[in-house]
């Protein structure tokens, strides 16, 4: 079960994650679209090509979502605010379509309203919505903003290290430093991936073996007490074979918003919205 957010001590962190899950849960679950003026700011920055094509960016995304879907359900998960900013997933499901989409999104507020926009889609599901695809870059700024404990700048200094280490430098070896024993791997989308130390290890190890230059950097990191969350932005190329398929020689440019906990100085959880057009792209199988 997707955990919820963990506040800090400030009242601009508690306000602000308030603000974007009644924006999602009251007002565009909802379908009050009506409101939503008065929750984003006049001239916001959106920076998702797609949405800033689309007449009306954001609001008229949304509400190409609600048609799509006709009974739009809106889900907040896993959301963590971060002083004047606030990454959550979000799953968008109704009852006249089967499957969901699975979104990760980052907002930076000004007295509670939108006042920028990030984001990573599966975007796989989008094209089933007769939408996008899109482009998938969007700016990056991948330090934390603003105060923060002790603790969670050690938490991010973690995360970081770990795509660095063992993504990045193919350092698996290294693993057990950034992994705890117990670690469980949860995705939105499919159960197929295995949780424990040995068989993260394995699947990382797979992704290796597939895309031998796999690089991973971290676009944007929140911190809130034991949880940190980013987006991360994923290349390679599929040189290798695996998973049924490649190689393809194909380019990977992939991003996924990423959640964890953090216990005893290690990860001890994740949660992942993955854009799985882009492994599509690359040749490889998909749930």
């Amino acid at each position: 079960m997707a955990p919820g957010y963990i506040v800090g001590a400030t009242r601009e962190r508690v306000g602000n994650a308030e603000a974007v899950r009644e924006l999602f849960e009251d007002i565009v679950g909802r379908h009050r679209f009506d409101e939503l003026a008065e929750r984003i700011l006049p001239g916001y920055v959106e920076h998702d090509p797609l949405i800033r094509s689309l007449d009306g960016g954001l609001v008229g995304f949304w509400k190409r979502l609600a048609a799509e879907f006709g009974d739009l359900e809106v889900t907040v998960r896993n959301l963590v605010p971060d002083n004047d900013r606030v990454m959550l997933f979000v799953t968008w499901r109704g009852r006249s379509r089967a499957g969901a989409l699975h979104t990760a999104e980052l907002f930076r507020l000004e007295g509670g309203r939108v006042a920028e926009h990030w984001d990573v889609v599966d975007r796989s599901e989008l094209v089933e919505l007769g939408i996008g695809p899109g482009e998938a870059g969007q700016p990056a700024g991948p330090g934390l903003v603003g105060p923060h404990t002790e603790l969670e700048e050690a938490n991010a200094r973690l995360v970081r290290g770990a795509y660095r280490t063992v993504f990045s430098e193919h350092r698996l070896d290294l693993a057990e430093e950034y992994y705890h024993r117990h670690y469980a791997h949860h995705n939105l989308r499919t159960d197929a991936i295995p949780s424990g130390l040995d068989a993260c290890k394995a699947f990382v190890a797979e992704n290796l073996a597939m895309f031998p230059d796999l690089t991973a950097t971290v676009e944007h990191v929140v911190a809130d007490g034991d949880r940190v969350m980013v987006f991360v932005l994923w290349r390679g190329t599929m040189t290798g074979a695996g998973r049924g398929g490649g190689p393809t020689g194909r380019e990977l440019v992939m991003r996924t918003g990423d959640h964890f906990r953090i216990a005893g100085g290690k990860v001890a959880e994740l949660w992942e919205v993955v854009d799985y057009l882009a492994l599509r792209q690359a040749g490889m199988p998909t749930p």
